[in-house]
């Protein structure tokens, strides 16, 4: 609840904007990351959409996918499971697979080859609390989405199986 009294005075709407967006993607992270059995919090960025309806569609879908989820609780840069996620998420002729790029932090992994040396550079970053993933579907729109989940661990499982309601 956010509740306004009119004491401060004139406000910058476009500030309080910004304020309310920074506490709302804080909350949002925070949620993620205490998913149950979560052990790192995971960002699907998503760019080069047609638009924001097809970025946000497609980094849901990825987020929110098993096999990438896995992958980032195993800490393994399996580009193969988000081009799965992305290619399931959208139509055939929505997406020319031959413009999506993939990237695991900083690390370019589709359609770019990555040697030994930047996979365990990799599983390194991967090891780490928080990965990001970043889409970039070269549609030539101009559609933009970031979501945040978690990773699936083998404690979400015992959470969910020793349990009934």
């Amino acid at each position: 609840v956010v509740l306004a009294s009119g004491a401060a005075g004139q406000v910058d709407a476009a500030a309080l904007e910004a304020a309310l967006y920074d506490v709302c993607a804080s909350l949002t992270r925070q949620i993620a990351r205490d998913g149950e059995g979560a052990t790192k919090l995971l960002e699907v960025a998503v760019d080069g959409a047609a638009d924001a309806g097809q970025a946000k569609h497609v980094a849901k879908a990825i987020v929110n996918s098993p096999l990438v989820k896995t992958a980032v609780h195993g800490a393994d840069p399996n580009w193969g499971r988000v081009a799965m996620a992305v290619g399931k998420s959208t139509t055939a002729d929505a997406v020319d697979q031959s413009r999506v790029v993939i990237r695991f932090g900083e690390q370019e992994v589709y359609p770019a080859a990555v040697d030994a040396a930047g996979l365990d550079a990799l599983a390194a970053y991967m090891r780490g609390g928080e990965v990001r993933i970043h889409v970039s579907l070269g549609t030539g729109g101009d559609g933009t989405a970031t979501v945040w989940g978690c990773d699936l661990s083998d404690g979400y499982v015992r959470i969910n199986a020793d349990y009934t309601t």
